[in-house]
């Protein structure tokens, strides 16, 4: 979730409020994470004492109210920069942060989702032909054990199939809206 903070703060310098309803309006985010306002301003803190993201008090205009603004640091760009095209590594986290990766990474254009996409395939694969290559022991094994792994097998050919079909939609909705 902080990366797709600071992606919304590579847009523009934000405070925290509007910064929590513009994450909760999110197109897709918003079905991953569910985001309490305690819990996002604790984050958006630790991304402040963290450096990646740089608070500076600002008055409200029509008021002697003050608020922060928070801008992304030159840390917290690197550090979106590398997350956007990096892959998971662990299957677990496709669910979330894949899929979250993947909608910054259309923010971004389609060379970023394409990289994305490309990086995940290439571990998928590793996954599969890890798995592939255990099955000989696991056939001879329980039943039960078979069960786990054939699920694991199938689940990732599932997500290169899903990886294939994503890559193909994204190219032909960018040659539409060219």
């Amino acid at each position: 979730m902080e990366h797709v903070i600071l992606a919304l703060l590579d847009e523009k310098p934000m405070h925290g409020y509007e910064l929590h309803q513009k994450l909760g309006k999110l197109h897709g985010i918003s079905k991953i994470w569910n985001l309490k306002q305690a819990f996002f301003y604790a984050r958006l803190e630790r991304l402040n004492t963290d450096g990646y993201i740089q608070g500076q008090v600002s008055q409200k205009e029509g008021s002697g109210t003050a608020r922060v603004v928070f801008q992304l640091s030159p840390l917290g760009k690197r550090s979106l920069s590398a997350w956007i095209t990096a892959p998971v590594p662990k299957a677990r986290d496709i669910q979330q942060v894949f899929l979250s990766k993947l909608i910054i990474a259309r923010r971004y254009g389609l060379r970023k989702a394409l990289e994305l996409l490309h990086n995940q395939r290439i571990v998928c694969q590793s996954w599969l032909q890890n798995l592939e290559s255990e099955l000989p022991q696991i056939k001879t094994l329980e039943l039960d054990e078979y069960i786990v792994h054939s699920y694991k097998m199938n689940r990732e050919r599932a997500m290169l199939n899903w990886l294939d079909e994503l890559e193909t939609l994204l190219i032909r909705q960018h040659k539409t809206e060219e």
